[in-house]
């Protein structure tokens, strides 16, 4: 859809609202990257925006696996509204009972209890809540590239953020290179560390998977010196990577993102009692307002509906593949590309310039591709498509993808663009 001054002025006029109370610098990027519209509907793997234009969405920072307005999510949550929303947090309620014990049955023993919240960055102060009360220890060991949210203890322990310092306990957090097991090793046999936290794919430092020997010798040394492990698997968990689940066993599993079905924020950690004693039971240091409500209760358990299904998680495995391998014959030798890499349907194109990857988001938006970089690796632009999505489309949006890096200016000539066979 071509835009007409008159509506260019509407787009404009809304960024400059958006710049005057999200900052001046928001609204003039909108603006830069042509997206300047506001998104007012949307259904499946599209948005359409007040402009009338129709967006694939391969980003919304892994919160949409299951699209837009999922039909059973929707309706679990519309129908649980009318009947009740948030808890009286005095009387129990059955949907978010019901929640946990099948959360509980799909996060594996020996995890046989769970805290719910409202965010990711929730499930993670709660576990090093628990790893701090159970242990009596105070430092968290994290690894490099980490990002596990932005309240203060989440940022503590995602790497790069040392220059917020003043948001940050000194000392309490280390970091070392994931596969370094010389280090881990180190670290732990020192006694000091009530928890070492880990994300099974690297997400907003750059779409990292984790070799899962690595991650199995974590948690034998973990479990050695007395240290909880806590895996993080808000962004990876339930499909995304193509598992439900890693296939670790933790102390703490933590759940969010898909766990909302896109309709509703909730996250989860999930835990082994045996290992956190009277950590778990305390009822103040873990009391929410908000957290297990009938809303969530529904919600998660429709989700828990959509990702059970025998083909959800294979399918996003095998078109996963498919689509580095697809990436990787059109663009892996383009001189701008540095690496591709990932799992299932979490996908990071690795750029050698962090300009080259701002540009690239500019020309999605001209293709009308939704991407989004990461955040503490913005050379690394993501793929992001929602499980839902038929093939046809998701080849499309890879072709999209595709012709915004072939079409940035580089000093040679980029290869032959190759079609793709549908996925």
């Amino acid at each position: 859809m071509t835009d007409n001054p008159l509506a260019m002025g509407r787009k404009n006029a809304f960024a400059d609202r958006y710049g005057t109370v999200f900052g001046r610098q928001q609204g003039l990027m909108l603006k830069m990257a042509g997206l300047a519209s506001s998104e007012s509907s949307a259904s499946g793997a599209w948005i359409e925006d007040s402009a009338g234009n129709r967006w694939l969405d391969f980003g919304s920072f892994g919160v949409h696996l299951l699209g837009h307005a999922h039909p059973q999510v929707v309706h679990a949550l519309t129908a649980q509204a009318a009947r009740m929303g948030l808890s009286s947090k005095i009387l129990a309620n059955e949907p978010i009972v019901s929640a946990a014990e099948r959360l509980l049955a799909l996060g594996g023993a020996p995890l046989d209890n769970l805290i719910f919240a409202n965010t990711g960055s929730e499930a993670v102060e709660a576990a090093l809540k628990l790893a701090r009360i159970a242990t009596g220890r105070r430092r968290i060991l994290a690894f490099r590239h980490a990002y596990h949210g932005r309240t203060p203890g989440a940022l503590s322990v995602s790497h790069g953020y040392e220059r917020h310092g003043a948001l940050l306990t000194d000392g309490q957090s280390s970091f070392v290179e994931v596969g370094d097991l010389a280090a881990v090793e180190a670290a732990l046999a020192s006694g000091t560390y009530a928890a070492a936290i880990i994300e099974p794919v690297q997400g907003e430092g750059g779409i990292r998977p984790v070799d899962p020997a690595f991650l199995q010798a974590l948690r034998a040394l973990t479990r050695a010196h007395g240290t909880r492990l806590a895996l993080d698997e808000i962004q990876t968990g339930l499909g995304r990577t193509g598992e439900l689940v890693c296939p670790v066993s933790p102390d703490v599993r933590l759940l969010g993102k898909v766990l909302g079905g896109g309709m509703f924020p909730v996250a989860a950690a999930l835990f082994d009692t045996a290992q956190f004693g009277a950590a778990a039971r305390d009822p103040v240091v873990h009391a929410s307002s908000f957290a297990g409500s009938p809303l969530a209760g529904a919600v998660v358990n429709a989700v828990i509906d959509v990702v059970n299904e025998a083909s959800f998680a294979p399918r996003i495995a095998r078109l996963g593949a498919r689509c580095r391998e697809a990436l990787a014959a059109r663009i892996g030798a383009h001189p701008g590309v540095a690496a591709i890499r990932g799992q299932g349907f979490m996908i990071g194109v690795e750029f050698k310039d962090t300009g080259d990857a701002g540009q690239m988001i500019i020309e999605a938006a001209k293709r009308k591709l939704l991407v989004a970089f990461c955040l503490t690796a913005p050379n690394v632009v993501r793929v992001y498509p929602p499980a839902v999505i038929d093939e046809a489309t998701l080849v499309d949006g890879i072709e999209r993808f595709c012709d915004s890096v072939a079409a940035l200016p580089v000093r040679h000539s980029p290869p032959q663009k190759e079609p793709l066979a549908n996925a």
